[in-house]
């Protein structure tokens, strides 16, 4: 499965390119690929999903590609790409986790998560056009943590996954923080992996 985005602003402005319009970059980019097809098997098909976390990026992935990939999101947005992109597309979703056996703890780094994320300027909207409030968003509260980010123990955190894929997901993926050292996010799913093995439909 090949997966496609076209990034945040920063992330252009570091190579000298201008960001411009998302939907129309990743148009303009599937259109002038070369056939769905890849080495050493020519005549299978590989899937393209788009990471879409804005409004209208699951319709557009929905209409040039197999599927959509939101990430960082709350169920409520799993739920909204599910029911833009119909029953017959992929909805992959991208679940950050912070393992960790003191909730407390869990949800205090989950809090700085979310609120580096909210620095963002495609993820600033999000939290306002599912319902929460000013305030909620700008104190990044309890409601906001829980819902965006998969913390605690492996109970805690398949509890999330399986609302997202009560709201729609195909497949959740866990995504451990940027700059785990490996062999620490290898042993952080160990020990979520029990706890997701009877989880309905895929993780």
């Amino acid at each position: 499965m090949l997966g496609l985005g076209v990034g945040h602003p920063q992330q252009a402005a570091d190579i000298g390119q201008e960001f411009g319009s998302p939907l129309a970059t990743i148009r303009d980019y599937v259109e002038r690929m070369a056939p769905r097809t890849q080495p050493p098997a020519p005549d299978v098909a590989v899937p393209r999903i788009i990471a879409a976390n804005g409004p209208k990026m699951p319709a557009l992935a929905g209409e040039i590609a197999d599927g959509a990939l939101p990430a960082v999101q709350p169920p409520e947005f799993t739920a909204q790409a599910r029911q833009v992109l119909g029953p017959d597309k992929l909805l992959v979703v991208g679940l950050s986790v912070v393992p960790d056996s003191d909730r407390d703890r869990a949800r205090a780094i989950a809090r700085e998560r979310v609120s580096a994320g909210l620095g963002q300027p495609s993820y600033t909207a999000g939290p306002a056009r599912l319902g929460y409030s000013d305030q909620e968003i700008a104190e990044v509260s309890d409601r906001l943590v829980d819902a965006v980010i998969g913390h605690g123990d492996p109970a805690a955190i398949a509890a999330k996954v399986r609302e997202h894929l009560a709201a729609g997901a195909d497949h959740v993926t866990l995504l451990s923080q940027v700059g785990t050292e490996f062999s620490v996010g290898v042993d952080q799913l160990e020990w979520l992996a029990p706890a997701l093995v009877g989880v309905d439909r895929s993780v």
